[in-house]
């Protein structure tokens, strides 16, 4: 007994699945359905559900997910994929669950959640999918910090994710022991303020400078020629300065005549300013080390 042609439509439109309400709808009695289920003709993948031919790609097993498990949402790295995410996170088909309830569905990873609302979802090919904030968010509990970043970079830099509607579902969603909430928060921190960026980059930066054996530099130290303003971080006797740059790309921009003005002084007056961004300290801590370490020789042996 083989699939019907008009059932077998449906389900190549679901991924190769198909409901048995679907099934009676298309003609076929409930016992010609338990028939075909006993002879192996379609296979049983949750109550109500069948599939009947093999899903071969990603969305065929995300079809089928949606399909079957109540009110799934294709999230996580599925997300990203679906939302064509720059840097993309290794593939695992991924859905999430509003329920307390735990679901399976084979091939595919289901998580649960009690904080999705409406406007977390948008619709992709015909699936209803986690939105760019939100996957983004959800995002930081399986990566680690480095791929994470440039993720969100590349998203901003692109204007595929606005930080003040990122920052908005962070502060609803990142509730004590809430996986991702850490990682998120880090991302603005370093983004949405030059004091809230310099307490995680000026951190990272000094664990940075500690890791390579040099001697930690004295931070906050007011500059000799304008005492009401202070380096970052500094090397009095060398006359060596550094600023960790937390800015945000376009604020980078903005403020390059500043910085230059700043570099200037510094070198009239016998100064040399090392300027690092977030990128410097995390995906290139030895170049850190080592130019930090170069110019501290070099300034000590000119002094």
């Amino acid at each position: 007994m083989g699939i019907e042609k008009h059932v077998l439509d449906v389900a190549v439109r679901q991924g190769g699945y198909v409901t048995r309400a679907q099934m009676i709808e298309s003609g076929l009695s409930p016992s010609a359905i338990d028939r075909k289920v006993a002879n192996g003709t379609v296979s049983v993948v949750a109550h109500g559900v069948y599939q009947v031919v093999s899903p071969d790609r990603h969305t065929d097993l995300l079809r089928g997910a949606t399909l079957a498990l109540p009110k799934a949402v294709v999230s996580h790295q599925s997300a990203a994929h679906l939302l064509f995410f720059p840097k993309l996170p290794m593939l695992e088909p991924t859905v999430v669950v509003p329920s307390h309830t735990t679901h399976q569905f084979r091939g595919v990873t289901v998580r649960r959640c009690d904080d999705l609302i409406p406007s977390d979802v948008i619709k992709v090919d015909g699936l209803s999918v986690t939105n760019t904030s939100r996957t983004f968010f959800d995002l930081g509990r399986l990566l680690g910090f480095k791929e994470y970043d440039e993720i969100g970079e590349a998203l901003v830099i692109a204007s595929r994710m606005d930080l003040e509607s990122f920052e908005r579902v962070t502060n609803r969603l990142a509730r004590r022991g809430k996986p991702g909430a850490r990682a998120a928060k880090d991302f603005l921190e370093i983004r949405t303020g030059p004091n809230r960026g310099a307490t995680v980059l000026e951190r990272r930066g000094r664990a940075v400078i500690s890791s390579g054996g040099l001697t930690l530099p004295v931070a906050q130290f007011p500059i000799p020629w304008d005492t009401d303003r202070r380096f970052d971080e500094a090397y009095p006797a060398e006359r060596l300065a550094i600023e960790w740059d937390s800015r945000a790309w376009h604020q980078q921009r903005r403020a390059m005549a500043s910085d230059r003005r700043r570099d200037r002084q510094a070198a009239a007056n016998g100064w040399v300013i090392l300027r690092f961004t977030w990128e410097d300290v995390v995906v290139k801590p030895d170049e850190v080390i080592n130019t930090v370490s170069t110019l501290l020789k070099e300034r000590k042996v000119a002094s």
